[in-house]
């Protein structure tokens, strides 16, 4: 049993190593490299009109998360999906990979590309953060915010006193396991069955694992997951004024998570121009489940900002 299992590995090793000399061909960018000082960051931006949407993806995503949004969005307005540092086709940035970081790298981004204000903030999971920071430091450049079921100080803070040392050996063991699925071919040869989103077709569904079980990729998700709460405390005093904002919550985070529910409606009062909505049915990819929620919401902060010029 053994030498069949390690004749299986071997075998799958060889098909990763021999399929994967064609990716540049089979798999090509769409969009361009911005040097962000030393390193450069991936960004697509496709249609016309402002203000600008700019797509961030969740911890572990990559700038395809956004593919079924963006192209739908971009009939009417400039959109633009970025990676990023380690992520996607991004290079590896330094670290910490903390919230500020990757606020402070996504204005030199968005600078560098000459992508002129206002914009319109649209954040996953994780990178929510780095969009209020964002918001925060550069209060005159962002004109509204869609906050899609993303991770707050109030749920970190729980998880960091209860079980911190729990959740990070799940991040590291999540890591090594798309690691040993990359290795193996599995990856390639189950990326649709594995992404598991229906709405996806299925060559982009088999990008997309690809991309997010790269070595660099896989760093930086760790990285990130794990200075998830460096800036929890400047967090907890921001505020985003009045500016339109909507918060999209998926239903199984709302029930399954502890605190979830009412960090998201925290989230939805940090302006007295926001809002709530819960995707009812959908996990916590609602871009991927249910897209013509969260398109919806960012074409309702898109009206609210374009009717008060």
């Amino acid at each position: 049993m053994a030498g069949v299992i390690g004749a299986l590995a071997t075998l799958g090793a060889t098909y990763e190593m021999i399929a994967g000399l064609d990716d540049s061909a089979a798999y090509p960018m769409v969009g361009k490299m911005v040097d962000v000082g030393g390193y450069q960051l991936h960004i697509n931006c496709i249609g016309q009109g402002s203000p600008t949407v700019i797509l961030d993806a969740g911890m572990g995503g990559s700038s395809l998360d956004w593919i079924l949004v963006q192209r739908e969005l971009s009939a009417n307005s400039r959109v633009c999906a970025y990676d990023r540092a380690g992520m996607g086709w991004s290079d590896p940035g330094p670290g910490p990979r903390s919230p500020a970081q990757i606020a402070a790298e996504l204005h030199k981004l968005l600078v560098n590309a000459r992508l002129p204000a206002p914009f319109i903030l649209v954040a996953h999971s994780l990178s929510g953060k780095a969009a209020r920071l964002y918001a925060a430091a550069h209060p005159g450049q962002v004109a509204g915010i869609v906050l899609v079921d993303t991770r707050t100080e109030r749920v970190d803070g729980l998880i960091l006193q209860a079980e911190t040392d729990t959740f990070n050996a799940m991040l590291e063991n999540q890591a090594t396991a798309y690691s040993i699925a990359r290795h193996l071919g599995l990856a390639r040869l189950f990326g649709a069955i594995l992404a598991g989103k229906p709405l996806l077709a299925p060559d982009i569904a088999t990008e997309m694992v690809l991309l997010q079980t790269q070595g660099k990729s896989l760093k930086a998700m760790t990285q990130e997951g794990l200075t998830r709460a460096a800036d929890d405390a400047e967090l907890a005093e921001t505020s985003l004024g009045s500016i339109p904002l909507v918060v999209v919550a998926a239903s199984e985070s709302m029930s399954g998570i502890p605190n979830w529910s009412e960090a998201q409606m925290a989230l939805a009062a940090l302006s007295t121009n926001g809002r709530l909505v819960v995707a009812e049915g959908s996990s916590h990819l609602v871009q991927l489940d249910q897209p013509v929620v969260v398109i919806g919401a960012i074409r309702s902060v898109l009206t609210a900002v374009r009717n008060d010029r």
